[in-house]
Order: C-alpha cells, then structure tokens, then sequence
C-alpha cells in the first residue's frame, strides 16, 4: 500500500479559492495521472499552528497558520 499527502496553506491559497476547490484540483490531478489506483482509504486532518514568536515581536502580532491535509492509501495496479 502506498500513500499520498495533499495540504492546503489557507493563507497562502489563490485569492478566491477555496480549500476544498483547491484540494479537489490537486486530487483530480493526481487521479489523472495515475488511472489504475485502487483506493484503498482515505483521511483528512487540520493543523492550526499558533503565530511566529519572532512575528509577534515585529510590527504587529502575527497570525496562525492553518493547514489542512488530506491523504490518500492506495494500491498501484500498474
């Protein structure tokens, strides 16, 4: 079995996606090339991480990166 991660950085997404629009390009994508996966699983999950020390300190306080992943577990029937 073989897997495969996506993530989305919110605040570094196009002006105007959204994540979901976002994530399901890059798994379209993904499914285009490689046509004879059997998909075995899959799971998603959200990291919040709080702002940058060295960011607060500068000029204003800085913001938290949200992140948010997506996996897929697949067998390869090439």
């Amino acid at each position: 079995m073989k897997a495969k991660v996506f993530y989305a950085v919110l605040h570094k997404l196009p002006a105007g996606k959204s994540p979901a629009a976002y994530l399901e390009e890059r798994l379209n994508d993904f499914f285009k090339e490689h046509s004879k996966i059997q998909l075995v699983a899959t799971h998603m999950n959200t990291l919040i991480l709080p702002p940058d020390r060295n960011a607060m300190q500068g000029s204003g306080a800085g913001e938290p990166s949200i992140i948010i992943f997506s996996t897929l577990f697949y067998r390869d029937e090439a």
